[in-house]
């Protein structure tokens, strides 16, 4: 059963080719500058348990309570994986960039992430300006 092991938030996330994903400027919360406001973050995800023989689909929802503000779904391509690791240990890591992302107000958000329809994991992370007393 796929999981999602890790969510983090980061101002800027890559793909190193033989190497892996870098998160730079890791976010435990995210001040854009002014709310109401455009921001720009990277969000890098590890899903475990997943067989990468064969294609899944994803999707990403990031929201507030009550308004979803990013809705991303795409296919995750199967993978010629050469790894004598167990199932549960066995999975893909994703880069996500987030351009300009309206935040309307501050507050907790969350992003949740499916796998073939199905919510595997979620995480929320806390949104407040810098212009905010």
């Amino acid at each position: 059963m796929a999981k999602v092991s890790d969510i983090i938030f980061c101002l800027n996330a890559t793909n190193l080719p033989g190497q892996g994903v870098c998160a730079n400027t890791i976010l435990s919360a995210i001040t854009p500058e002014y709310i109401p406001g455009l921001y720009t973050f990277s969000v890098v995800i590890t899903i475990l348990g997943i067989d990468t023989s064969v294609d899944h689909s994803i999707g990403l929802s990031f929201s507030t309570k009550d308004d979803v503000i990013a809705n991303v779904e795409g296919p995750i391509p199967a993978l010629e994986e050469h790894s004598n690791l167990p199932l549960e240990y066995k999975g893909v890591n994703l880069t996500v960039d987030w351009s300009n992302i309206n935040f309307k107000t501050d507050g907790e958000y969350c992003l949740k992430v499916a796998v073939d329809g199905a919510v595997i994991g979620n995480k929320t992370i806390y949104v407040k300006g810098k212009n905010q007393t």
